[in-house]
């Protein structure tokens, strides 16, 4: 017997000004389900949820709630009926206690009128129990990882009596165990009868977890199918109207034997003699467990962090690297991790974004040429397929994932004869990844070189030359491309030794 529908949406159109983001879309939800939403980044997903949740209101179109013609006004009244979501980008209070932003807006009060923070802790301790978090009610969310933070976000969520869950880019930052946590948790409450709408670009969590998908592409419905009864080329074909095969992008070797980049016993907050090489025209990946080290490592060498150790050499000369101007000077660039505080100016255009970190390169008689900068501003945004295709739309206003491409673009405007990655392709749709992908293969055929942090093994595996696993602040393997599996970085990840190698050089 099919299951009662909880939410349906008809004939739903939205547009911003000039550029329609949702065309005569269609969407249904039913009891005790866990639906995946699909598209490329600019398809609409996230519009469609913010229709649903009340942020911004269709120009057209019918919202049914158990089997009610409804009208959702705003976030207030969107939470009220039930309807809850986890945004992609954390909505997080930094100086605030984890039970403080669990609990904002929605404070249990004392006899008195006082704020209960009391039952604040105790309550958003059994949330954080239920995830098996290793942080606690009490810690400042400013000390607190991206993934822990993340888990902060899903516990909000929780604390609500909710009929509709939204989950966006849920697991974009989480460690393989809290995924499955995340997971577990779910399943638990399909099981109590809750309906979750989950998007992720990760196609192994797609069919792990969910029961159907809708596919949206360019703000059009295309079609919706169980998904155990369809398949990773499927579910890509209808997304980007083709077929992408997996490719390996690493498997004509390319490298150079002059050293580009050298790092000899570094140390630091959060990780201890660092040793390795990089060199010109190779792709370095860095994997790891959330909390390995990577990230601290990269912020050093690119002079965010300071480290307390250690020496840093580029083309054979040490350098002193105690700001990020300092190695940008030695043609260092780093893409970081967290792109809404440090990739980006959210209040400023597309076009503003991209050229921020070579102005430089437009000064002509000591002006800008601001007819350049457009020119150049738009190639990257056509290239990398940043929606809309706007240059001067306000980079803050975009999705994550072309947040991220606009990010890369100013990255690659730079001109770096070495780029550092930090989770490059985090919360990007499949088709650009592939883009994405190119782009740092071309970068290093071109002779220089890439240093990767992911946290998608199939995507060090792909594109690593060579690859260094790092846990708990310190290097415990190194594998070449021809070593490479899941198996095996999995092993060094979780702690084990390298004992092929008694050294991180080559």
């Amino acid at each position: 017997m099919e299951k009662e529908t909880v939410l349906r949406m008809k004939g739903i159109s939205k547009s911003f000004g000039t550029n329609k983001v949702l065309n005569d879309v269609q969407f249904e939800l039913r009891k005790g389900e866990i639906h995946a939403l699909l598209g490329e980044n600019g398809a609409g997903k996230s519009t469609l949820l913010n229709i649903i949740t009340g942020t911004f209101r269709a120009d057209s179109g019918e919202i049914i709630i158990e089997g009610r013609p409804t009208e959702i006004k705003n976030l207030t009244m969107a939470r009220d009926m039930g309807i809850v979501r986890v945004h992609q980008e954390l909505q997080l209070v930094q100086g605030m206690t984890v039970g403080q932003n669990i609990f904002l807006g929605r404070e249990p009060r004392t006899g008195t009128g006082l704020i209960n923070y009391e039952e604040i802790f105790k309550r958003a301790d059994e949330i954080l129990r239920k995830l098996d978090a290793d942080f606690s009610s009490k810690d400042i969310v400013s000390d607190l990882s991206i993934a822990q933070q993340q888990m902060i976000e899903i516990s909000k969520a929780l604390l609500q009596d909710f009929i509709v869950l939204a989950l966006d880019e849920p697991t974009s930052s989480l460690t393989n165990n809290e995924i499955e946590k995340l997971m577990q948790t779910m399943d638990n409450l399909r099981k109590e009868g809750k309906s979750i709408i989950y998007i992720s670009h990760r196609m192994e969590e797609i069919f792990r977890i969910t029961d159907r998908a809708t596919i949206f592409r360019d703000g059009r419905y295309i079609g919706t199918v169980e998904t155990a009864k369809t398949d990773k080329a499927e579910l890509i074909k209808m997304m980007v109207g083709r077929n992408i095969a997996d490719q390996r992008f690493n498997e004509v070797c390319n490298v150079r034997e002059k050293v580009a980049l050298e790092v000899k016993n570094l140390s630091g907050k959060g990780f201890q003699d660092i040793s390795f090489q990089l060199h010109k025209g190779e792709v370095l990946g860095f994997a790891g467990l959330v909390g390995a080290g990577r990230t601290e490592v990269m912020r050093a060498v690119f002079g965010i962090d300071r480290h307390s150790y250690g020496q840093i050499f580029v083309n054979g000369h040490e350098v002193s690297v105690k700001k990020p101007l300092d190695a940008q000077r030695e043609g260092i660039m780093l893409i970081p991790e967290d792109r809404k505080y440090q990739g980006m100016v959210g209040i400023l255009s597309n076009r503003a974004n991209i050229v921020l970190s070579n102005l430089k390169k437009y000064v002509k008689y000591g002006i800008l040429d601001h007819a350049y900068i457009k020119k150049d501003a738009r190639e990257y945004m056509d290239r990398l397929q940043v929606s809309p295709r706007d240059d001067e739309y306000e980079t803050g206003r975009l999705s994550g994932g072309n947040q991220q491409k606009v990010v890369i673009a100013r990255t690659m405007n730079a001109n770096p004869d070495i780029l550092i990655l930090d989770e490059p392709t985090r919360g990007i749709d499949i088709n650009v990844k592939f883009e994405i992908y190119k782009l740092i293969r071309q970068f290093a055929d071109e002779g220089r070189a890439v240093i990767m942090i992911s946290s998608e093994l199939p995507e060090v595996i792909s594109l690593s030359d060579r690859v260094i696993v790092m846990y708990e602040g310190r290097i415990t393997g190194e594998l070449n491309s021809s070593e490479l599996t899941e198996e095996r970085i999995m092993m060094y990840a979780m702690g084990g030794e390298n004992n092929e190698k008694n050294e991180h050089n080559i």
